[in-house]
This record gives structure tokens, sequence and C-alpha cells, in this order.
């Protein structure tokens, strides 16, 4: 006989899983919390998308599918937050995150992020429900480089996943490289650690077909320009700067063309300027787009268009990009940190490239683009790769850990 249907309550406190990553603070995070909570809705468990509410208009409550809806708590003004502003609301937050489940218990609760975390740790000691936590990023001290971590965007953060380490009942991490973070730097015990890698919608994220890729070819063969794409938030730790600058030291005649898909946090307008400033100062503006945020649809045919997918980010704790990258059928080159060491296969579905040299960076894009052959090859292999890695697969195993907690 089938185990009972779970009560699951994911819980996010900055950052709406209805956003489209790219915008505001919505990122990878986003697109997981959200495929785990279709995929387990659709098994027939009751789930339950608990976050602030950021805007007047926001209902109590919405019903995305049968047996999945969103639960929009009252906590501090109804309007977007700069990410660091989040840390006065966890306590209100978990006032109202309390009131919620004693009318509507869970089985489990799994938070997203410190701040939904510590505004859940009190909750679920006080109803004796288990809470698995998730980090998705681990802050890093203001005099570390930017290879080991966000900067903590609030006073407590550092202090606030160190203690969710030592007291959630289980810490879910995306990578072997964000489960080594957990234990090294947070101290967590290595028996309350899984690692469930994240999926990719293969449905959506899909190589070109006959006319797409014709069209694409038609388009170069008549002096139209290949596109380097990156994607994600406007935000230093994903290096776009570092895109731009490695581009501009390919030579102008054999250049791409540059196509940043994403846009800044509430607090993030002076990096966006600064790259607008470098494209210009780079004599680059005919050849790269600002596109903003778009939707996961508009995304992924973005995606397939592209001849390259570059990630340059100083740290992952996954990098879902270069997933959907893979699945689309497109070669990537991103950094050696992180989980981008697990997401993308060295020399097979692309490349990872150490340090922040331009040079270094614009030889290991020109080299796929101007081999045709590699680039086919690693993008066969990309999408052989993803076909594998599926969103039905990466909740499985996430049940798994859900059921391990109840007993």
């Amino acid at each position: 006989m089938d185990p009972a249907p779970l009560s699951i309550a994911f819980v996010v406190l900055h950052t709406s899983p209805l956003d489209e990553p790219g915008t505001k603070d919505a990122g990878g995070m986003n697109v997981v919390v959200r495929a785990h909570a279709e995929q387990l809705a659709r098994q027939g468990h009751r789930v339950r998308l608990i976050t602030r509410r950021s805007s007047p208009e926001q209902p109590a409550s919405t019903e995305l599918a049968p047996n999945l809806a969103v639960r929009h708590l009252d906590a501090g003004p109804a309007r977007l937050l700069a990410k660091g502003e989040h840390e006065r609301l966890i306590e209100p937050f978990g006032r109202a995150l309390a009131a919620h489940l004693a009318r509507h218990p869970a089985d489990v609760l799994h938070a997203e992020h410190w701040y939904s975390g510590l505004a859940a740790l009190p909750v679920a000691r006080d109803l004796g429900v288990p809470l698995v936590q998730s980090y998705h990023s681990i802050a890093a001290p203001d005099d570390t480089p930017l290879s080991a971590g966000e900067r903590p965007e609030a006073p407590g953060r550092l202090e606030g996943e160190r203690l969710l380490a030592r007291e959630a009942d289980l810490v879910v991490a995306v990578s072997e490289a964000e489960r080594a973070t957990v234990l090294e730097r947070l101290g967590a015990s290595p028996e309350r650690v899984r690692v469930v890698p994240p999926g990719v919608d293969t449905e959506l994220f899909r190589p070109c077909i006959d006319e797409e890729c014709a069209e694409r070819e038609a388009w170069i063969a008549h002096g139209g320009l290949p596109e380097v794409l990156v994607a994600g938030r406007l935000h230093p730790l994903k290096g776009f700067d570092l895109a731009v600058a490695a581009l501009a030291a390919i030579p102008a005649e054999r250049r791409p063309a540059l196509r940043i898909v994403g846009a800044p946090p509430p607090d993030g307008d002076d990096y966006a300027r600064a790259l607008h400033e470098a494209v210009a100062d780079a004599g680059m503006l005919r050849s790269v787009s600002f596109d903003g945020a778009l939707r996961r649809t508009e995304l992924a045919e973005r995606v397939r268009q592209a001849s390259l997918v570059l990630i340059p980010s100083h740290s992952e704790t996954f990098g879902l990009v270069a997933l959907e990258a893979a699945a689309s059928g497109v070669p990537v080159v991103a950094r050696a940190a992180g989980g981008l060491r697990e997401a993308v296969v060295d020399g097979v579905t692309g490349l990872l490239v150490e340090g922040d040299d331009p040079a270094v960076w614009a030889a290991a894009a020109a080299g796929v683009l101007g081999d045709a052959e590699l680039a086919g090859r690693m993008g066969r292999a990309g999408r052989e790769s993803a076909l594998a890695r599926n969103w039905e697969a990466s909740t499985a195993a996430l049940l798994e850990t859900y059921r391990e907690l109840l007993g």
C-alpha cells in the first residue's frame, strides 16, 4: 500500500515563489521550490507555498493547481523590500506563520533561505513538526573573496545560518559543494545533511528543431553574429562584468553578440548602471542587448537560440542555468567554482575556467564558438546528461528525505 500523502509547507519569507527568476531577489531558488512543489502536488501531496505579502493586491490565498496553493502572510509593509530589510521581519513573519499553521497544520516545514529558517524554527518546535532547511546560498565574511559566497546582506546572517545548521532536523543541499560548505563553515552534523540535486524541465528547455536551427544558421551565414547568453540577477556575485570584459577581449571581427537576461534586485541599480557603462566603454553598444527579466518560456527560447551560455558567477551552490543550457543542447563556459563543477562536465558538456582573467575567458568562449564540431558534441552530450536529471527524479529524492524524517 502506498504511504499516505503528506501536507508540506514550503516557507519563503524574502521572495515569492511566484516571482520570475532574474527579477527582484528571485533566482534559482524560486525555480527549485516551485518545481518541487508542483511535482509533489501532482503526486497527491497537499502543498503550500507560504510567503510574505509584498503588495496590497496579493490575495491571502491563491490556488495554483490541485493540491497546490500560495499563502501570503502579513508581516511588515505590503511592498517590495530590499533583501537586507527582511531581518527585522523574521519575528513578525514567524508569528503570522504560527497562527496560520495552528489553523492549517502541516506534516513537514521546509524553510528556504536563512530568513525563512529563523522564522520557522520556533514554530516547528512549538508544534512538534520537523523542520527541513535549505540555504541555496551561504554567506561569507566581508573579508573573504566573492568565490567564498555572497556577502551577508543583514547583520544576523552568519550566526543565523550556523544556528539553523545545528538546530534544523535536516539540511537539504543542492550539491556536494554546498554540503561541504554546510559542514565546514556552518558546523552541521554530517548525518543531518542530504544532497538533493535540482532537476530541469527537458520539455521547456530543449534543443532547437529543424526550422529554428536553420534560421539561426542562415542568420550567421549571412553575417549575423552568434550569440553568447548570460542569465541571472544583475548582481556582482554573478560576474556579468567579467562576461562583458571577456567578449571585449575577443577581436572585433570575431566578436559574438552578448545577450544579458535579468534585472537588478531592489538594491542593485548601481551594478546594473556599471554594466551599461562597461558596455559603452568597450564600444560594444551595437552587439550587447539587455533583455531584462524574461518569463521561463521566453528564457528557454533565448537559450536555444544562443551558440554559447556563459556563467562567470563567483560562487554558485549549483548553477541551474548550466543545466538548462545543457537541456537545450547549448555548450557552457562556466567558472570552476562551487556546484558549477557538478553542473558542468568539463570537456564534455562545456568548459570550466579558473580565475578572472578576461583573456582566458575570451579564449575559452572563442574556442567553442570557432569549433562547430566541438560545440555540437558538447550540446548533444549536455542534452543526454540533462535527460537523466529531471524534476521527477529530484522530487523523489526530496520526498525520501521527508519520509525519513517522519519515520
